[in-house]
């Protein structure tokens, strides 16, 4: 939910998000095929919330959500809604890019969702008042990290690491972008990709899709047990 990478190379796109989490949080359940009335959707449960931060349909899609938007805001005492049902809600719809046009964000919490969906990329950012839809170029690599947890050197940071790691990996692999995801910035528990603060807050889970024409494999590692759950999902 807090540091999400796009990476697209030859005939496939991979998604992948570390999830960094208060340790005193529920540990989620690992992604699970739920059916919906436009098909099989994939995600890990926030067993707390209820919710995802990280979902696949059987038609290629992908959304990935991020805690904040632009700049750190102050949170309000209560919201009407988690975060996390955001992204449930949109792929219920059979484009979840139209949806996210029309879905009332009013008393959710600022938001960043990153939607891959009918092979375009879109970043959506909601900043507790309005809705900012982005059309990005999904033949380019991005990273996203949330502001709530990183600053803006620490963000800078973190962008020029993926920057060196894309340069010298044109075309990672999923496997390459899940470990870059794990060891990258090593031993740096304030910000490293896997970060861990004290054992107070620190990275869950690492949850990552490699989407192709016809299939798509999604890997989820919970760091916490050491497991991992894989699913490969039909597109046809």
């Amino acid at each position: 939910m807090c540091t999400v990478s796009f990476v697209p190379v030859p005939n496939k796109v991979i998604i992948t998000s570390n999830r960094d989490e208060k340790s005193v949080r529920p540990a989620a359940t690992p992604p699970q095929q739920i059916q919906t009335k436009n098909g099989a959707v994939y995600y890990p449960v926030d067993t707390k919330a209820g919710g995802t931060w990280f979902i696949v349909n059987d038609k290629g899609d992908a959304g990935v959500l991020l805690n904040g938007a632009f700049t750190k805001h102050l949170p309000q005492a209560q919201y009407a809604c988690s975060r996390g049902s955001i992204l449930p809600a949109l792929f219920d719809n059979n484009d979840p890019i139209e949806a996210v046009k029309t879905f009332d964000f009013a008393e959710i919490e600022n938001c960043t969702l990153v939607l891959y969906c009918n092979s375009l990329l879109y970043e959506c950012v909601w900043d507790g008042r309005e809705l900012f839809l982005t059309k990005l170029d999904a033949s380019l690599p991005y990273i996203w990290s949330s502001v709530t947890l990183y600053n803006t050197a620490m963000i800078a940071d973190r962008k020029q690491w993926f920057n060196t790691f894309i340069a010298s990996n044109p075309t990672p692999s999923q496997q390459d972008l899940i470990h870059f995801h794990t060891n990258t910035g090593k031993g740096n528990d304030i910000y490293g990709l896997k970060m861990n603060r004290d054992n107070a807050m620190l990275t869950v889970s690492i949850t990552s899709v490699a989407l192709s024409e016809g299939t798509s494999l999604l890997k989820y590692t919970d760091c916490l047990l050491e497991t991992q759950t894989i699913h490969n999902i039909d597109n046809s």
